[in-house]
């Protein structure tokens, strides 16, 4: 297999910002290319860019990325030691978007020419032609220049490559051409079980997203940073999934859910919200307005709907009845709950962390739990109804 590298340059514009580094669709376009361009075999990164754009750079490309900054006086030296080894080198000295068309186009992965057209920056070139032209003196860009490939760009033409200092200030054509990109990736990728789309216009799907076969994305869907998405799944309407990673054949129907872990044959929503750090296991029920923070969910566990559990380690084939609360914060600390498997929590029951349910146990419906409930017990912690006969009706004389 070819040893394939890029090499990036990060230009700033006039006013010090970096189009490379804008957002597209949630994510900034150089993260797009260096996706993009992984995806077709791209296996080293070569970054120049200016000294405050660095970290932001770092973001957006592999760990094993070389940078160097744009001020470097040793420039010349890494570029040259970058190049060794390499067959060849993609080379961007413009803003672009690339989508992973465009991505096998520029490397000669379709067998199709590099379209003509404007200048874009845009260039491939055998890696050993731009080092000897290096090491005999000439300049960078001219060497480039003569010695490469243009990726050309037509007005008007969508062809893998998008120059962003056209698409500025609107961003419009950025944005539309980005969310066609990632939707057709998605269909390429799964040709035998493609995922399907109900609307394609209403979805927006990020460079880093994976999504199984046969999973349906419903109007709505937001996917974004490193989320995985696993066969059989339907997601939306209305639903934004964040750096998570879901199961197979889960269903998240006009939910939010973030950086966390949702295991197979599980749903969510409508309308819950998963904050970050939790684990939902094995179908486990999470119904509408049930909010979920720092916590793992076992195998089975139902959450149907108005509770919030946070800071909790909640075991296997629990029942939380409706308006569950379990009270983690008393102003300056969080403390964590934990329910043992096969638990069943009352409706508008409170659970004052910290304090362990066992398993199997019961709490009675409207109790505050306070102090920790054995295995296989009932916990009342309220007091006994009293009804005073004839009230209301001597109250209404009296006024």
């Amino acid at each position: 297999m070819e040893d394939l590298g890029a090499i990036v340059f990060l230009p700033r514009e006039e006013d010090g910002s970096s189009l490379f580094l804008e957002n597209i669709l949630f994510d900034p376009a150089a993260l797009w290319l260096s996706a993009a361009l992984g995806r077709a075999g791209v296996s080293d990164f070569l970054v120049v860019s200016h000294p405050d754009d660095e970290d932001a750079a770092r973001r957006c490309f592999p760990e094993n990325t070389r940078f160097i900054t744009s001020v470097a006086g040793h420039a010349g030296e890494s570029l040259l030691s970058f190049l060794e080894g390499k067959n060849r080198v993609a080379v961007f000295t413009e803003p672009v978007f690339l989508s992973d068309e465009g991505a096998r186009t520029l490397l000669g992965l379709t067998g199709d020419s590099l379209p003509r057209g404007e200048d874009s920056g845009t260039y491939t070139i055998p890696a050993a032609a731009l080092r000897d032209a290096m090491e005999r003196g000439e300049d960078f860009l001219p060497a480039l220049r003569s010695g490469g490939s243009l990726f050309g760009v037509r007005p008007g033409l969508y062809e893998g490559l998008l120059p962003l200092d056209r698409c500025a200030p609107t961003w419009d054509s950025a944005q539309d051409f980005a969310r066609y990109a990632s939707i057709t990736r998605l269909q390429s990728e799964f040709s035998t079980a493609p995922v399907r789309f109900l609307d394609k216009s209403q979805v927006y799907i990020g460079p880093l997203v994976t999504v199984g076969g046969g999973t349906v994305i419903l109007p709505g869907t937001i996917l974004r940073g490193r989320t995985a998405i696993g066969r059989g799944c339907e997601i939306g309407p209305n639903t934004m999934i964040r750096d998570c990673v879901i199961g197979d054949r889960v269903t998240v129907n006009a939910s939010q859910l973030n950086e966390s872990t949702v295991e197979d044959d599980t749903t969510v929503g409508p309308f819950a919200y998963v904050r970050p750090n939790c684990h939902v296991g094995r179908g486990v029920k999470v119904g509408d307005f049930v909010e979920l923070k720092n916590s793992t969910i076992g195998d089975g566990t139902k959450i149907s709907h108005l509770t919030y559990v946070g800071d909790t380690d909640a075991g296997a084939h629990i029942n939380f009845g409706c308006g569950t609360v379990t009270v983690n914060y008393d102003g300056e600390k969080k403390f964590r709950t934990t329910i043992g498997d096969h638990a069943f929590i009352g409706c508008n029951t409170n659970l004052v962390a910290p304090v362990t349910v066992g398993e199997g146990a019961y709490t009675a419906a409207g109790s505050t739990i306070t102090d920790n409930v054995p295995p296989q017990s009932l916990a009342i912690a309220r007091d006994r109804q009293v009804v005073k006969k004839n009230w209301a009706a001597k109250r209404r004389k009296k006024s």
